[in-house]
C-alpha cells in the first residue's frame, strides 16, 4: 500500500473523512482481497507505516493510529479473510501483533513490523504497549469441555517484541 501519496493531512482534516490510502487505492485493495480470498493460502499486505495502534510517540500521528476510521474498516475486511498477514516498517524495532475481533466467525490478523534488520538500541524507553486498552468479552470453553468462562480479550496485543540489541533478525 502506498501510505504516503494519497493520505489526508492529520491536522486539518476531520476524523471521519481522513484517509491514508485514498479512494482508488482503497477500492483496489478491497477488490484484491475479494479476488484472492479463496485462491491464495496466505495474503500478505505491505504497509510502510505501522498498522497497529500499540506503537507510541510519532507512530500515533504518522501511522494508521491517526486514521482510525479507515483502519477499522480495513480491519473488518481483513478479519473476513483467512490468513491475512500485514508486514509493516518504520519503527526501528521488531514486533509481532495480533488483532482479534469479537465476532466468533472472524479470522485472526497478524502484523509483523520488520524494519530494519539491524538497528540501534534505545535503552531508555520502549515504544510499544503490550496490548490495547480496549477489550471485548469472549466465552471460552474449559479444558473439561463443559465449563465456560468469560475472558477479556484485547483488540490488539503484542505477541513478540524485541527492543534490545543491535540486530533484529
Amino acid at each position: 500500500m502506498d501510505t504516503r501519496r494519497y493520505r489526508s493531512p492529520v491536522d486539518d482534516s476531520e476524523l471521519v473523512y481522513r484517509t491514508m490510502l485514498g479512494e482508488e487505492q482503497l477500492y483496489a485493495l478491497h477488490n484484491w482481497l475479494s479476488a484472492v480470498n479463496s485462491t491464495a493460502s496466505f495474503k500478505f499486505i505491505i504497509t510502510s507505516v505501522p498498522f497497529t495502534s500499540l506503537w507510541t510517540h510519532d507512530a500515533q500521528i504518522d501511522g494508521w493510529a491517526a486514521y482510525p476510521v479507515e483502519k477499522a474498516s480495513l480491519l473488518e475486511a481483513f478479519h473476513s479473510v483467512p490468513n491475512v498477514i500485514l508486514i509493516s516498517g518504520d519503527r526501528h524495532e521488531f514486533a509481532a501483533i495480533e488483532f482479534s475481533s469479537p465476532s466468533p466467525s472472524s479470522h485472526v490478523v497478524r502484523e509483523l513490523s520488520t524494519s530494519p534488520l539491524s538497528m540501534f538500541y534505545i535503552p531508555f524507553y520502549h515504544t510499544l504497549k503490550p496490548q490495547s486498552v480496549e477489550t471485548f468479552s469472549r466465552n471460552v470453553t474449559g479444558t473439561d469441555g463443559n465449563s465456560t468462562e468469560v475472558v477479556e480479550v484485547p483488540y490488539e496485543k503484542a505477541i513478540k517484541y524485541i527492543p534490545h540489541g543491535n540486530a533484529k533478525w
